[in-house]
């Protein structure tokens, strides 16, 4: 049996469709993936039939995450007009709402997909369409009746699964109107991979130990339990021993949410194992309230040189009763102080745009914020309520949300507020500058304004990067050769960066994609 996997996504970071197409592999049938970045067109293209035509697939299955759900119901709409193959939707969104995705797809994936594609596959292969499936995790539109199939919890162990490959010879991507294979244009992969394809993304567990108001694993939580999976660590190291063998790959960026809930013992192997096989500068990222000493400097000197860390909010108050997120300041303070002390690059994300989130509580943070050791990064995100999410139907209720607004907008795409603007610039300057800005709208001064927006694109532009490439630098041990190729590798990415503040070029070219299409496609919008 032949299955197509389709990204919508404007990057070619398509892990969970890896995993589906290597495990689907594994059991004998023919899988390739394909990456349309940000495809929102009326009719489909003529290098996009022309593929499916001659790949002539079985079944095809399509990922989204909540933005790209309007791209892919236009999407499976062009397809059906010209193809009768059944249409599979997994992922984030599909989890959150299916039967709203299954009005226009044949299946959905209610969970992890790696089992349920294979069953599906198997059963098209020996009953054919008309015969709806018996598929735990699987649900069919029948006519536009839905059926539904009973829940299981996902594969406890992970080991079972073959492991994504770096850069598998069956993924493809549409570009300037024609269809290439990425292994076979290395170049133009590096082109939509994230940080210039310097890195391999993977995951070494499945789930967070942390039910955050805003995050979908609140949601996802009755799907996959409450219990974190982990792989072995002989797993890990057998796929980083593959994909060392790639020598683009300068590190390893590890998507976990918190490395840290591996076990002492764990960590203490895989420091040992990665050291003797793999040695490459590796990222991982951490809860503050989880960190630990003697893990941290473990793996500092096996080779961890990024750490991300959430912080979401200064204020207490708004982590602890707008958030779920039982984790005061004084422990994200201690907690930066111990990545200050391992030299590592520290990367700090924060949430913006809250609607319960006070002025006092805004000015709060950015204080907060500034008291933080340096030198280190931050990143803004806008909150954005994923519908199923405790937040969300707290919003909801209160009418300060549309119902659908999750739907239409990045998450780091955040309102040019002044003291959004003011906490963006606080890592990169002096505690005085931020107090001399840091007022409240009442006292605020035509000065205050004016002086801003000078400062803020100045900032920006120069000492952003340039605390970006030093603490990079720091945390390779200054290894001038090392730090060369990684900059010069990821130039792109590194731009972008300073350029978009986080957002990458397709991202924002997808976002105002989208906005044409409400105004240009009004059907598409309907429901």
């Amino acid at each position: 049996m032949k299955l197509l996997l389709i990204s919508l996504q404007s990057n070619a970071y398509v892990t969970g469709l890896k995993y589906i197409a290597a495990n689907a592999r594994a059991h004998g049938h023919d899988v390739r993936i394909l990456l349309l970045p940000g495809y929102l067109e009326d009719r489909l293209a003529p290098a996009i039939e022309d593929f499916v035509q001659g790949y002539n697939p079985d079944l095809i299955g399509v990922g989204l995450m909540s933005i790209e759900f309007y791209p892919a119901k236009n999407l499976t709409r062009l397809l059906k007009e010209k193809f009768d193959i059944p249409v599979i939707w997994g992922g984030v969104h599909v989890i959150l709402k299916p039967e709203e995705c299954l009005k226009y797809a044949d299946y959905v994936c209610i969970s992890e997909g790696e089992h349920a594609v294979v069953s599906l596959l198997e059963h098209l292969k020996l009953k054919g369409r008309d015969v709806p499936p018996v598929i735990s995790n699987v649900w069919t539109n029948r006519d536009g009746s839905i059926i539904k199939q009973t829940h299981e919890f996902p594969e406890k162990n992970l080991d079972v699964f073959p492991f994504q490959g770096y850069l598998p010879d069956y993924f493809y991507c549409l570009h300037k109107g024609s269809i290439y294979n990425f292994a076979q244009n290395q170049r133009l992969f590096r082109k939509y991979a994230l940080y210039g394809g310097t890195c391999h993304m993977m995951v070494t567990t499945r789930g967070c130990p942390f039910k955050c108001s805003y995050c979908g694993n609140s949601a996802f939580m009755a799907v996959y339990g409450k219990n974190v999976r982990a792989r072995s660590v002989a797993n890990v190291i057998e796929e980083l021993k593959e994909v060392k063998k790639d020598p683009y790959v300068l590190y390893i960026n590890i998507q976990d949410d918190c490395f840290f809930i591996h076990s002492r013992e764990w960590i203490k192997t895989f420091c040992t194992e990665y050291r003797k096989h793999i040695n490459l500068p590796f990222l991982v990222r951490v809860i503050p309230t989880m960190m630990d000493r003697e893990k941290l400097f473990m793996l500092r000197d096996a080779g961890l040189s990024w750490i991300v860390m959430g912080i979401q909010s200064g204020s207490d108050r708004v982590n602890f009763e707008i958030y779920n997120r039982n984790i005061r300041f004084s422990s994200v303070e201690e907690a930066a102080a111990l990545i200050s002390e391992t030299r590592a690059a520290p990367f700090y994300e924060m949430i913006v745009d809250n609607p319960y989130e006070t002025e006092d509580e805004k000015i709060e943070t950015i204080n907060a914020m500034s008291r933080l050791k340096k030198p280190y990064t931050a990143s803004l995100a806008h909150l954005t309520f994923f519908p199923g999410t405790p937040l969300a139907e707290r919003a909801i209720k209160d009418e300060l949300i549309a119902p659908d607004a999750y739907l239409y907008r990045y998450i780091v795409k955040t309102d040019k507020t002044y003291l959004n603007k003011l906490l963006d610039i606080t890592p990169y300057v002096p505690k005085a500058v931020v107090r001399f800005f840091n007022k409240p709208e009442a006292t605020r001064k035509m000065i205050h304004k004016t002086l801003l927006n000078i400062v803020v694109p100045i900032v920006k532009r120069t000492i952003e990067s340039s605390v970006y490439f030093f603490i990079t630098t720091r945390a390779l041990d200054y290894d001038i050769s090392w730090t060369l190729r990684t900059v010069r590798r990821g130039w792109r990415s590194a731009i972008s960066r300073v350029v978009f503040n986080f957002l990458g070029k397709g991202d924002l070219k997808y976002d105002e994609r989208l906005a044409w299409a409400r105004k240009h496609m009004p059907a598409l919008f309907e429901n």
